[in-house]
């Protein structure tokens, strides 16, 4: 067993935290280098993977013409679908500014609560998420022109 779990087991005890395999699985905390001021280092472990998840659906809510991917999977999407993967993003990036919040208030009871509450949603934000994700990925399977991707540019 790892300093980092370890000391997680203690936090855990005080705090009530989801288990440690279960966060470990998803947000890599067991690769953390130190087990100082561990809730603050798993908040910013879960704060990076939204910010990379957010980056991947805005790249298809709101693509940029530079951006070759986002311009191919935004058109496999419906608006009912894109209002879903909107929502999504929105509840995601406000856990990302909460984590921030709580990064910079550095009250661990607060940090505590947080990922509880987090990590029981976290299973079906996830599903949500995976949703979006295998359809961008089939997007690619799918039998297109390059004009008809370009065709945004022109």
């Amino acid at each position: 067993m790892s300093d980092i779990e370890k000391e997680y087991n203690l936090l855990a005890k005080k705090y009530k935290l989801p288990p440690f395999k279960e966060l470990n699985s998803d947000f890599e905390i067991s690769g953390m280098e130190n087990a100082d001021f561990l809730l603050k280092g798993i908040l910013v472990k879960i704060g990076e993977k939204l910010e990379f998840y957010n980056g991947i659906l805005s790249e298809v809510l709101q693509p940029d013409a530079s951006s070759l991917s986002g311009m191919h999977e935004t058109r496999f999407f419906n608006d009912t679908e894109k209002s879903g993967m909107y929502r999504l993003f929105k509840r995601m990036m406000g856990h990302y500014r909460a984590i921030i919040g709580m990064i910079l208030k550095n009250d661990g009871k607060e940090q505590a609560a947080f990922l509880c509450s987090f990590s029981s949603e976290w299973k079906e934000t996830k599903e949500e998420l995976l949703l979006y994700v295998e359809k961008m990925k089939d997007s690619w399977s799918k039998e297109t022109t390059i004009k008809e991707d370009l065709g945004y540019f022109g």
